[in-house]
């Protein structure tokens, strides 16, 4: 299924670069000819009809197949019917059907894997888009009142799911998208989009279930800016890795305002349960490279209600800030490569209902919790790890596709119940060759802790009866063995070490 979905979105990567970033000449067919060429730099034999009449060219029962099909199998893309017209200004206009059909079908090598066959409708209004400019420098704009997509038909194997069973649909409103774009050595582009709303709708039901989950979503004011290099040239599509060592260098930001999503599941056997969160501006951004992936995301905003059978009143949380950042080598390399990742959760709350079924008493505070991590590292890679082959055999193999090389903890904050845990510190690893008996990397540094309130906050959750006293007296002896008095009243301090020879100290008594 994994690798379905890898061949699946290499599949629709390839066609949205193609109509987005197609090449316009003089004449229509100047645009079609771009259109094979960049396919077939991507890995992909682009086939179709071709009828001319005089300044149209309309192209029909196009199909996209890999060249080389790969371990996966035979993979094609079928689509509905284009029409390319010369404009008066030099321009060429491509017309796009209000509802085109798409098609997918893989058929895995594997004797045993089963075959995949998915049919989709592409349904549009008040659309437009005209292609402009040269072959080396073009320039593709697109508008469209509306763009939905709908799922027809799944069958995988020779089980088809119909309507009663699986329905998925996405629909954009107000859809503005512009693509320069400019042929050397390697494409350049830079895209801008915006579109005023996106919805979505999911239902699905297990056959041997009587189960059904429907899922809701919208998200309003969303745009997309990238701009990067792509390879002219590619074996495979699919393969990432390729991609990468050709040069393939994307940025991109995406954006949306408020946005909703619904999930409401009905189980006579279990019970109904429904769920509804929401959330103001959000943002990510990604980049992709041979230099690694990162990526960065915030949510502001965030509240959920979950409502259930087993309780009389909805469960609702909120939170002011969520954001994370990701960033990690993907390529082999001889040499250390920098990582990165980054949390921060702010403000977290729950309503007084929730509060008053966790802790009716009243005692814990119930100030906004929060949770910031901030690690930073290098480790080397040892093999491609978006090469699929590499990846196959690492997970049959268990192997890490990494070694890392050092770490740090440049902060830790956990703010919540009263309490207050913080962190810091630093580590590098020696690892064993490859003839080593021990495979494992050894750690050399130490990490300092400082905890505020531990003790109270026990003392509070013993009262409220949330936590026994033999409980809470095992934490105090584990405190206790790796923790000295700080500074202040209810503080608590650590130093765990890591020495060269192996040993693990809390500050400086040896524990291992």
């Amino acid at each position: 299924m994994i690798r379905f979905h890898t061949i699946l979105g290499g599949s629709a990567f390839a066609l949205l670069s193609t109509v987005q970033i197609a090449s316009a000449d003089i004449t229509p067919n100047d645009v079609w000819q771009d259109w094979r060429s960049h396919m077939q730099g991507m890995g992909y034999l682009l086939t179709a009809t071709e009828i001319t009449s005089g300044d149209t060219l309309t192209i029909s029962d196009m199909q996209m197949e890999p060249v080389n099909q790969g371990e996966q199998g035979q993979v094609s893309v079928s689509l509905g019917s284009i029409t390319l017209e010369q404009k008066s200004d030099g321009s060429v206009a491509v017309l796009l059907p209000a509802a085109m059909p798409l098609s997918f079908a893989v058929t895995p090598k594997n004797a045993g894997a089963e075959r995949v066959n998915m049919m989709l409708t592409l349904d549009q209004s008040n659309h437009e888009m005209t292609v402009s400019g040269t072959p080396a420098d073009m320039t593709s704009i697109y508008t469209a009142g509306t763009v939905g997509l709908v799922l027809d038909q799944l069958t995988v194997g020779d089980d088809t799911l119909d309507a009663d069973t699986l329905q998925l649909s996405m629909a954009m409103q107000n859809v503005n998208s512009r693509t320069d774009s400019t042929l050397g050595a390697m494409r350049d582009y830079a895209q801008t989009a915006t579109i005023g709303s996106v919805t979505y709708d999911l239902k699905f039901k297990n056959p041997d279930e009587p189960a059904t989950a429907m899922a809701q979503g919208t998200s309003a004011d969303v745009t997309l800016k990238t701009n990067g290099v792509l390879p002219l040239a590619l074996a495979q599509v699919s393969d990432m890795a390729g991609l990468l060592r050709a040069g393939m260098d994307v940025v991109g930001t995406i954006t949306a305002g408020n946005s909703t999503t619904t999930l409401n599941i009905t189980d006579p056997n279990s019970g109904d349960m429904a769920v509804a969160a929401a959330a103001e501006n959000g943002t990510l951004t990604f980049e992709t490279s041979a230099e690694g992936i990162s990526y960065a995301g915030t949510r502001e905003g965030m509240t959920v209600s979950v409502q259930s059978t087993e309780f009389p009143f909805p469960l609702s949380f909120a939170m002011e800030n969520a954001a994370f950042n990701l960033s990690a080598p993907v390529m082999k390399s001889e040499t250390p490569q920098q990582f990165a990742l980054g949390l921060n959760l702010t403000d977290f709350t729950m309503s007084d209902m929730v509060w008053g079924m966790l802790n009716p008493q009243g005692t814990l505070p119930r100030d906004p919790a929060s949770v910031a991590l901030d690690l930073t590292g290098t480790a080397t890679m040892l093999a491609d790890y978006l090469d699929m082959q590499n990846a196959g055999q690492l997970a049959g193999t268990m192997e890490m596709p990494a070694q890392p090389e050092s770490v740090k903890l440049n902060s830790l904050i956990i703010d919540a119940l009263g309490a207050r845990l913080t962190g810091f510190g630093a580590a590098t690893f020696e690892n064993p060759g490859p003839t080593a008996q021990d495979s494992g990397p050894k750690p050399t540094g130490a990490v300092d802790f400082k905890l505020v309130g531990g003790n109270t906050l026990l003392n509070t959750l013993v009262d409220s009866g949330l936590l026994p006293a033999q409980t809470a007296m095992g934490a105090r002896m584990v405190m206790a063995m790796f923790a000295v008095p700080g500074d202040g009243d209810d503080t608590l301090e650590t130093k765990i070490e890591f020495t060269r020879s192996g040993a693990i100290l809390a500050n400086g008594q040896r524990i291992k």
